[in-house]
């Protein structure tokens, strides 16, 4: 049995109405809200006293405050407890990531704009249906003789070759968390210059890991550990602290999801961490933890959302001037789109990056919006469609989250595709896919 969408509206129903005959979705439901309140908890307690002059404000409204839980439930009826394909993780992580925060933010505070918040929820709707479409199907796509070896000779040179080209470079080596930004903009100077600022990225988010991943797959763990090794070879030349802890994300995905499907572990996660954050807060008087996990990690983009909105609604739309269609159109600004959002927010210097929401919105507003909904949810289908059956769930899951997490929170999706290795992932697990891997 495939998951076509020959009995979606039974799952549907099922999903919303036998939370208490099934464990794993009663438990994943009540996680899910718990986060939402863990969040609500962490914004009223941390974020809106501490960086109230940075726009996290309350002016409390119990029609915003309905609105907003209403908005989140909503969200509700597109996500699932158990993964069957790699959209599954993609919509747990929307509603949490995205939609949780976004809806807790305008709960809060009556003077925010309702229709950033829509267009969200919408815009995760629409890709929701992109994926259940009938007749959009890549299951014909055939198999490639050879595929994995051409993926693993492909990726051992691009890793040999920036080991080799870290070293003869001249970059500063540092392993000290605290000290990456002092060597990043040096070290990217001297050693992510031209073509090498994408294949640099490629290989230490991309090609490395799936070598990593294929360690696994095959049980060759101390060829796992080697390719750790040189994981931290790459932070210590890179300076970018997300290229440390990739291993250890696609280590936990394949620890966990090799054994099950349940997506319970996600909504568990995310309130380990925020009550983690909120207990170092009161027991301690520790800012670090909540600034960089609670703050960071889900109420900037949310906040962003609204600046790109409210920004853009009045000022010029970017139009992929700044990229694809620079030949067509001129660039309206005198700095980046990001140091556009940072000046308006009051600091040229500042980099406002945020997902493919905001930066839809910035170049071509609500066309732009849908535009990257539907590519989005192409490559969504597809993934699920030339995966099913013929990789493992958790390996496409690991090649693809922190590209998909990227879009999300962090980056314009054509910066996603491109600089950060999201197409080159999709062609790896194009190649990599097998029928001995059919579990029925």
């Amino acid at each position: 049995m495939t998951y076509n969408d020959e009995s979606n509206l039974k799952k549907d129903m099922e999903f919303m109405f036998s939370p208490l005959k099934n464990k794993n979705l009663f438990y994943f439901l009540f996680f899910a809200l718990l986060f939402r309140v863990l969040l609500e908890v962490s914004y009223v307690n941390f974020v809106s006293p501490l960086y109230f002059y940075s726009g996290y404000k309350i002016n409390f409204s119990f029609l915003n405050y309905a609105i907003s839980w209403s908005i989140f439930l909503m969200g509700f009826l597109v996500i699932r407890d158990r993964m069957s394909k790699v959209s599954d993780y993609f919509f747990v992580m929307a509603l949490l990531s995205i939609v949780a925060p976004i809806t807790v933010m305008y709960g809060y505070d009556q003077g925010r704009e309702l229709r950033p918040v829509l267009v969200t929820l919408i815009t995760v709707f629409f890709i929701y249906y992109i994926t259940r479409i009938k007749t959009l199907s890549f299951k014909k796509i055939p198999i490639i003789k050879g595929g994995m070896k051409i993926v693993v000779s492909t990726s051992s040179m691009f890793v040999l070759f920036l080991v080799v080209w870290y070293y003869v470079s001249g970059v500063t080596f540092n392993l000290d968390l605290a000290k990456v930004y002092e060597f990043r903009s040096e070290n990217s100077s001297i050693a992510a210059e031209g073509l090498l600022t994408y294949t640099n990225n490629w290989t230490y988010k991309i090609f490395n890991i799936t070598l990593f991943a294929l360690s696994l797959l095959y049980r060759k763990y101390f060829l796992a550990f080697l390719i750790i090794l040189i994981q931290i070879y790459f932070f210590a030349a890179s300076a970018h602290k997300g290229v440390l802890f990739l291993p250890i994300l696609i280590f936990g995905i394949w620890l966990y999801f090799r054994k099950t499907n349940s997506l319970t572990v996600i909504p568990l996660a995310f309130c380990g961490i925020i009550m983690f954050t909120l207990f170092t807060y009161f027991l301690f008087d520790d800012t670090l933890a909540s600034s960089l996990f609670s703050r960071r990690v889900f109420f900037i983009p949310a906040k962003l959302t609204f600046v790109y909105f409210d920004f853009f609604s009045s000022n010029p739309h970017i139009l992929w001037s700044n990229s694809i269609l620079s030949p067509i159109f001129s660039y309206p600004y005198d700095l980046s789109l990001t140091h556009v959002v940072g000046r308006y927010l009051g600091d040229e210097n500042m980099g406002a990056n945020n997902g493919f929401i905001s930066s839809g919105f910035a170049h071509a507003g609500y066309l732009g919006v849908f535009l990257y909904a539907t590519i989005l949810g192409i490559l969504l289908r597809f993934i699920n469609d030339i995966t099913y059956n013929l990789l493992p769930l958790w390996f496409a899951v690991a090649l693809s989250v922190i590209p998909l997490r990227n879009a999300l929170i962090s980056s314009d999706l054509f910066t996603v595709m491109l600089t950060h290795g999201f197409i080159i992932a999709l062609i790896i697990i194009f190649l990599l896919r097998s029928k001995k891997y059919a579990t029925n």
